[in-house]
């Protein structure tokens, strides 16, 4: 499995997460807890547990959980929907006031603040086989070799495309950088306004494209020791002139994905974008299940000179150090760990499950366009695991739009390097 993390150059660009271990309880690093982890036995899970949890996430995770009284009579799960914007700010007064939830859904991204800002407990040793986990996903939840959370589940991007549109125009699914500009052409030339979408900004958060171009480019964000940005000037040149080109060239909206994007998709002006595992509902949503089955194909991302790398995202969880309920939270983890209960989550919100052996049954092995998601799983990249690291993205997201705007992608690029060497890692 050739997962790249990028933040750290040995460990890989996403997976690269700067974790210089991968031990599940070492002594803490910076931030995060202090003290042993605790230990969990088997006996069955008592007592209310409370959880907080975003999204499509939170809204379903107490019915999902019936389940898991079911197994516990004795325990109940609580569950606090809150919405993404304000996670870091509850997070941090409820540390502050002592007043937290016994665990927490962690969107990977934000794990270094949070371990940053401390509160979390670390994971307990053999808590969950380590080696189920994919993992880049396992790297993601690790800051300096100690773990604070458990992967719950991953996001991948693949291409989507337009088939009929594709074979109409002569063109097959694209395999490198050449190729998708070639396609991207061949689609616009058919009569589409546009060759592909992607994202612009960071209110569409345009690095989820950037970092995986600059993997394929050859870069790594962080150095070997995972304590200082390595930016790789002339990868990152190389990866920012290949975004912008498709502005530039007027293959893609400036715009970026915008909020016609799934309409823009179905009625053809807009015939590929790259996304996640949900679009296929979404895509059923704007049309048909029948219409996607028809007119919809997914394909592994395109390639660069160094692979064909895609940004890893997803969820995890984790337990705060002064949970009333740490041993109910830990255990309820660990189920939601399991692969039969990860297959029957992602038939609920269509979350890619974190642990592989799950993804190796239906409908993950004969849906064409979920098996696209099971095999580009094996070439991820990830966001570096340092807590600049918001700050350091939304910096190359400015920095893209001026390059998409014609901007100079070198003068870019330096200006990258030079921000990282002046903000640091964080820790």
């Amino acid at each position: 499995m050739r997962n790249k993390a990028l933040a750290f150059g040995a460990i890989g660009v996403v997976g690269m997460l700067a974790l210089a271990g991968c031990g599940r309880a070492d002594d803490a690093g910076q931030g995060g807890g202090g003290g042993e982890a605790a230990t969990v036995d088997d006996s069955p899970a008592t007592g209310d547990i409370e959880i907080w949890a975003m999204g499509e996430e939170g809204e379903n995770l107490g019915d999902f959980a019936d389940a898991f009284i079911d197994e516990n009579p004795d325990a109940s799960v609580t569950v606090t929907s809150i919405p993404w914007t304000d996670v870091m700010t509850k997070y941090q007064t409820a540390v502050a006031a002592g007043t937290v939830p016994d665990a927490i859904m962690i969107g990977s991204s934000l794990l270094p603040s949070m371990v940053a800002a401390g509160g979390l407990a670390q994971v307990p040793d053999d808590l969950v086989d380590d080696d189920s986990f994919n993992e880049t996903a396992l790297e993601s939840t690790e800051v300096e070799g100690t773990a604070y959370a458990v992967p719950w589940y991953v996001e991948t991007r693949v291409m989507y495309y337009r088939t009929d549109l594709a074979e109409q125009a002569g063109v097959e699914a694209p395999k490198t950088w050449d190729d998708l500009t070639a396609f991207a052409k061949a689609m616009k030339a058919n009569g589409s306004d546009y060759g592909i979408q992607l994202p612009m900004g960071d209110a569409e958060d345009s690095t989820q494209i950037i970092l995986p171009f600059y993997a394929q480019a050859g870069g790594d964000v962080l150095n070997d020791a995972g304590d200082a940005y390595a930016w790789d000037e002339a990868a990152l040149t190389d990866a920012l002139e290949y975004y912008a080109s498709f502005f530039t060239e007027g293959l893609a909206p400036m715009s970026g994905y915008g909020d016609e994007q799934t309409a823009a998709f179905a009625n053809g002006s807009n015939p590929a974008f790259i996304s996640g595992p949900w679009m296929v509902g979404v895509l059923g949503d704007q049309e048909s299940p029948e219409w996607v089955d028809e007119n919809v194909g997914t394909a592994p991302v395109p390639a660069g000179a160094d692979g064909n790398d895609s940004y890893l995202g997803g969820g995890h969880l984790g337990v705060f150090e002064d949970a009333e309920n740490a041993d109910g939270a830990w255990k309820l983890i660990t189920w939601l760990s399991e692969p039969e209960t990860q297959q029957r989550w992602f038939e609920t919100v269509n979350a890619l499950p974190a642990v592989t052996s799950a993804l190796d049954a239906e409908p993950f092995t004969s849906d064409p366009r979920l098996s696209v998601l099971n095999d580009q799983l094996e070439d991820t990249v990830a966001p570096p695991s340092v807590p600049s690291w918001n700050e350091m993205s939304a910096f190359i997201e400015t920095e893209a739009e001026k390059v998409a705007n014609g901007s100079s992608a070198a003068d870019a690029a330096s200006a990258i390097v030079a921000k990282a060497e002046s903000l640091g890692t964080g820790w």
